[in-house]
């Protein structure tokens, strides 16, 4: 395909492009307004319950204070108790109601002949009487309508107490409207936003109007459990989205002119050092670190060009002391894992030949710890030979029996320390993924377990399970010991990821079962084990 065909794609994708980002501002901007537009909805309900639920606290505490006052459970006074009571304009009644539910008293605005019929009535079962009594505590009643009207009234019932006991009940009836609980409605109520009030099937204030599409909030009123809801017209929100629509349009049919334009004057240049620049990094991914490309047409092209020289010749030198480093880690190694070993072994021979020939115990002694010593290096050469070998190996993990590895790693174990008391537990387990050098991190870490377990009868476990860890299975070897355990600086030397001067593990081994693990992609950890002596644990994938 030519370069002016991809550029005319490119133009098509850069349209879309734009044109998606403007639909995506449009459905962005629309639903912040929305969201915004309810999270003022849900504020005001949330307000209004909260007001509505501070008049009826203050309705409930003004009966709660008359109730509380001495004078209350003085029943021969109760006719000139409630005239007091009724100074509140809110309540347009009140009773005061013995404790076995007795009317003793009523007043407000009611017929002289319902106020003589009542008094004496048993109300006991009323809730407005039962829930003070029973509870001690002010009661709200669900709102009932009055008689013969369209109002709806509820009855707040406070108990009256003497010498700490429940007497009496005082109960005022109060009418639910604008004028009492719901006063800040009016105010809220506008053309473009109306609230309604019900309890559970009952409407306590209807909306004065309805939208064909608004945006609705509903709240609690804790006190007494009513529904608030607040809703508000979303016409005038749709018609300023549908103008900014118009508007985003407009911009972006000129955005589109301009990027054309400008593309079009760019394009011949820029398109032609792009290429090169692309040629002068497949010839640094070849090895050509001569090859700089001419780059111009500008002045961020020429630092491009600067830049790319100073890449070239700095890869270059790397590369060059990476040989040279190479070079010398090969000779560093073939040394120490060879001539050394060669001449340590000459050495400790010497050393068993002068313990068997010599009659001075002290040169003995001597020759016999240059021998133990002598074998330690011996040893881990050994195990330099095998970390370099893996270290060599570029293989990835391959399928590999997990009850194999172990098997043996145990069995060399146990040839070599017959005494041990060594035991193998699986539970059905049999590959994982790994590295071909599994099998000497295994038998390192099994023999590490027993050689510096300085019980007298050492006794190590092996286990094999699978784990599950956040929803990611593993299949696990945990090999347990009852020696001292591992000093925590060389396990600090593998969670660093390095060694210094001043922390430093005790060999090798440690970092083959580290690297063989990290390559298996899988994770290495180490804990405490009960009551003594430590557990390693490799986890690796299934």
């Amino acid at each position: 395909m030519k370069v002016r065909t991809k550029f005319a794609v490119l133009m098509v994708v850069v349209t879309l492009v734009l044109s998606g980002v403007v639909y995506g501002q449009l459905e962005l901007a629309k639903d912040r307004s929305v969201s915004q537009m309810q999270e003022n909805v849900d504020q005001t309900a949330g307000q209004t319950a909260e007001q509505i639920d501070a008049q009826i606290r203050q309705e409930k505490n003004y009966v709660g204070f008359y109730a509380s006052r001495p004078v209350a459970s003085n029943f021969s006074r109760t006719d000139r108790f409630l005239e007091q009571f009724l100074t509140n304009p809110h309540v347009f009644a009140g009773q005061v109601v013995a404790a076995n539910g007795t009317v003793v008293g009523f007043r407000g605005d009611v017929t002289d002949e319902v106020r003589h019929e009542t008094i004496g009535d048993d109300v006991e079962n009323q809730t407005y009487v039962q829930r003070p009594v029973r509870t001690g505590e002010i009661h709200v009643t669900d709102p009932e309508r009055a008689n013969g009207t369209d109002q709806n009234v509820v009855v707040i019932s406070a108990p009256i107490f003497e010498d700490g006991e429940v007497v009496g009940v005082l109960a005022a009836a109060l009418p639910v409207n604008e004028f009492t609980v719901f006063t800040m409605i009016k105010p809220l109520e506008t053309d473009v936003r109306t609230v309604s009030v019900w309890a559970d099937d009952q409407v306590l204030h209807a909306p004065q109007a309805a939208f064909t599409d608004p945006v609705s909030s509903t709240a609690t009123v804790d006190s007494t459990g009513w529904s608030v809801r607040v809703s508000r017209d979303r016409s005038t929100l749709d018609a300023r989205l549908r103008e900014m629509a118009i508007l985003q349009a407009g911009g972006l049919a000129l955005v589109l002119s301009l990027v054309v334009g400008l593309a079009i004057w760019e394009y011949n240049a820029n398109i032609r050092q792009a290429e090169k620049l692309l040629e002068g990094f497949g010839a640094l991914r070849d090895g050509d670190y001569d090859y700089v490309p001419n780059l111009s047409s500008g002045e961020e092209w020429h630092q491009i060009h600067d830049g790319f020289a100073d890449l070239a010749d700095t890869l270059a030198e790397r590369e060059t002391e990476l040989r040279e480093r190479e070079q010398q880690l090969q000779v560093f190694n073939r040394v120490l894992r060879h001539n050394l070993r060669n001449d340590v072994t000459v050495a400790v021979n010497y050393a068993e030949f002068v313990v068997e020939e010599s009659d001075d115990p002290e040169i003995r002694d001597a020759a016999a710890k240059i021998a133990s010593h002598g074998w330690n290096l011996v040893e881990m050469s050994e195990k330099a030979r095998r970390v370099g070998a893996g270290e060599g190996d570029t293989t990835g993990p391959v399928e590999t029996d997990v009850a194999s590895v172990v098997d043996d790693a145990v069995a060399a174990v146990q040839d070599d320390y017959p005494d041990a008391d060594i035991s193998v537990e699986s539970s059905g387990q049999k590959a994982v993924r790994a590295v071909p050098a599994l099998d000497a991190a295994v038998e390192y870490v099994c023999e590490n377990a027993v050689e510096h377990n300085d019980a007298t009868d050492p006794t190590m476990s092996v286990t094999v399970e699978s784990v599950t860890d956040d929803g990611e299975e593993w299949i696990r070897i945990a090999v347990a010991d009852d020696g001292p355990g591992i000093p925590e600086h060389e396990r600090a030397v593998l969670t660093e990821g390095e060694e210094t001067a001043l922390e430093h593990g005790s060999g090798l081994g440690l970092w083959l079962v580290h690297w063989v693990v990290e390559r298996s992609d899988g994770r290495l950890s180490f804990t405490e084990n009960d009551p003594s002596g430590s557990v390693v644990r490799m986890d690796l994938k299934p």
